[in-house]
């Protein structure tokens, strides 16, 4: 088996975004938008389970010392989730029972700040430093 000519290879690519296309098209979920509410329910839910998981494969930049501080700037996105989500589910539809959808969302974003601002060494920065001792600026 040699390797595939160009033509074979853009056939397979394409074939590839044709089939991925038509899997993710909510073709079966657009039955079940009867009005704006049960729409924002599913459009929440979707979102919810796109970023979630984005969030979680983030927390691997807590690995590294370096890249932990990017960590925050992910924050961002369960941060926005929980306030469209809120609204989407819980304030649009008025639907109390779908508050803990927006809720694990914040839960995510605190925990993902808190990491973010975890130092490993302890060391007080060179901002405390010059707090702590005001003659050494």
């Amino acid at each position: 088996m040699g390797q595939l000519g160009p033509m074979e290879r853009f056939r397979v690519v394409s074939l590839t975004c044709i089939l991925l296309i038509a899997i993710f098209i909510p073709s079966p979920a657009q039955g079940l938008c009867i009005g704006p509410e049960a729409c924002g329910i599913i459009v929440g839910a979707w979102l919810s389970m796109l970023t979630v998981p984005l969030c979680i494969v983030a927390f691997l930049l807590a690995i590294w010392p370096r890249t932990r501080r990017w960590l925050q700037v992910f924050a961002v996105v369960p941060g926005g989730m929980a306030i469209l989500t809120g609204y989407l589910m819980v304030i649009r539809v008025n639907r109390a029972d779908l508050l803990l959808i927006p809720l694990i969302h914040l839960g995510l974003m605190i925990v993902m700040i808190a990491i973010g601002r975890f130092d490993r060494n302890k060391e007080p920065k060179n901002e405390e430093i010059y707090a702590a001792k005001p003659h050494m600026k």
